[in-house]
C-alpha cells in the first residue's frame, strides 16, 4: 500500500478506518492526522457520506462481490468541486464473515471536468449551427419574393417600352434580369443547403443504381442536346437518406456535364465495395469527366460555399453551392468527398458512403 500512486484505505465491517498509504494522506490533505478508528463518512471533506457508496459498501459485505467506478461528489474548500471513482473488495472474502474492506481511490475531477467542458461546447456549437440554418433557410426564403419582383418588373419594363429604349437600356435590362436570375439560383441553392441540416428524413437502404436511373431519365433532353455519353458501372445499395444522394449523384452529373471541353461531354459513373468491419464497410463513388479539370489550389475551395471557379474563362461559372451541398450531404452520411484533377485532363469526383448503418445508428 505504501507503494502505490493510487490512494487507499482499510474499512472494518462498521466502516471505520484501519489503514491508509501516503498517496491517501497526500491527495485529501490528512498528513499527521489520526485517522484510524475514524469513520469513512468523516474523512474526505464528506466526499465519502454517500449514498450510492453506502450502498456500495452494503452489497460488498452481504455478497461478498467486488463493485468498480463507484462515482462520488463534494466540495474542497481549497480546490471546489471534486469528483473520485471508488472501487471496493473485501480482503478476508473466504471467511465467513469478511472483516476488512479495500477500498481504491480514482482522482477524476480533471477528466470530468474537461468532458463537461466538451459537452457544454458541444451545446453551444449546436445551437450555433441550428440558428445558422434557421437564418440561412429564413433569408433564402424570405428573399424569393422580392426578387421575383425585380426580375417580373425588369422584364415587364423591357416588353412595354422596347420600341423607346436604345439597344443600350436594352443591354443594361439583360443584364439586370441575367443578374436576378444568378441571385434566384445562389438563393435556391442556399435554401437547399440549409434544409439538409434542418431535416435528415428516413435513413434506409438506397439502391444506388435505380437513383442514377432516374437522374439520366430527368436529364436525358439534355444528355441529347450535348450529344453525351455517359458510361455506368453496377452501383451497390447504401445505407442513407434517398432524397439527399439523389440530390448529391445528380448534382455531380450536372457538373460532369456542364464543365466540358470543346468535344462532347463524356462522363462516367461507377462504385466499389470496400470490405472491412461494420464501421470500415462502404462504398466508394466515383464520377469522372474530361472536361478542362481543375488547377491544385482550386480543389478544396470548389467545396466552400460560394466556392466557384472558372479558371479557363470557358464562361461555365456556377452558383457555388452544388458542390457545397454535395459535401454536406456526405458529411451528414458519415462520408467524404474530394476530387482529383489535372488541368485539361478532366476531374474524378470520389464520395465514400456506408454500405449500412453504424451500431449506434
Amino acid at each position: 500500500m505504501d507503494t502505490l500512486h493510487e490512494p487507499l484505505l482499510v474499512l472494518d465491517r462498521d466502516l471505520r478506518v484501519r489503514q491508509v498509504n501516503p498517496a491517501f494522506h497526500q491527495v485529501f490533505g490528512t498528513a499527521g492526522e489520526d485517522t484510524t478508528g475514524r469513520p469513512l463518512a468523516d474523512l474526505g471533506e464528506g466526499h465519502f457520506d454517500h449514498p450510492v457508496l453506502r450502498d456500495a459498501l452494503e452489497t460488498l459485505l452481504g455478497e461478498h462481490e467486488p463493485f468498480e467506478q463507484v462515482e462520488v461528489k463534494g466540495m474542497s474548500e481549497e480546490e471546489g468541486r471534486r469528483v473520485f471513482q471508488v472501487n471496493g473488495r473485501l480482503l478476508d472474502a473466504n471467511r465467513e464473515a469478511p472483516e476488512r474492506i479495500l477500498l481504491a481511490i480514482n482522482d477524476i475531477t480533471e477528466q470530468r471536468t474537461l468532458e463537461e467542458t466538451l459537452r457544454q461546447r458541444a451545446r453551444e456549437l449546436a445551437r450555433s449551427n441550428e440558428d445558422l440554418e434557421q437564418f440561412a433557410y429564413a433569408a433564402s426564403h424570405d428573399l424569393q419574393e422580392p426578387l421575383r419582383m425585380v426580375s417580373s418588373y425588369l422584364q415587364l419594363l423591357e416588353r412595354r417600352y422596347k420600341e423607346d429604349l436604345d439597344e443600350t437600356a436594352q443591354e443594361f435590362i439583360g443584364y439586370a434580369v441575367d443578374g436576378a436570375e444568378r441571385m434566384k439560383a445562389l438563393i435556391n441553392g442556399l435554401l437547399q443547403y440549409s434544409r439538409v441540416g434542418r431535416k435528415e428524413g428516413e435513413f434506409g437502404e438506397v439502391g444506388l443504381g435505380e437513383v442514377l436511373d432516374e437522374i439520366l431519365s430527368d436529364l436525358e433532353r439534355r444528355i441529347h442536346e450535348l450529344d453525351a455519353t455517359i458510361e455506368r458501372g453496377s452501383l451497390p445499395q447504401v445505407y442513407g437518406n434517398r432524397d439527399q444522394l439523389r440530390r448529391l449523384l445528380q448534382n455531380l452529373v450536372e457538373n460532369a456535364l456542364t464543365y466540358h471541353g470543346e468535344e462532347p461531354p463524356r462522363v462516367s459513373v461507377s462504385g466499389t465495395q470496400e470490405e472491412g468491419t461494420q464501421e470500415e464497410e462502404g462504398v466508394h463513388l466515383v464520377v469522372r469527366d474530361d472536361g478542362p479539370g481543375i488547377p491544385p489550389e482550386g480543389e478544396e475551395k470548389i467545396f466552400q460555399i460560394f466556392g466557384q471557379l472558372d479558371p479557363h474563362g470557358t464562361g461555365q461559372e456556377g452558383s457555388g453551392m452544388g458542390l457545397a451541398l454535395c459535401k454536406k450531404i456526405a458529411n451528414r452520411h458519415d462520408g467524404q468527398i474530394w476530387v482529383e484533377s489535372e488541368p485539361e485532363e478532366g476531374c474524378a469526383f470520389h464520395v465514400t458512403l456506408r454500405l449500412s448503418p453504424t451500431t449506434d445508428a
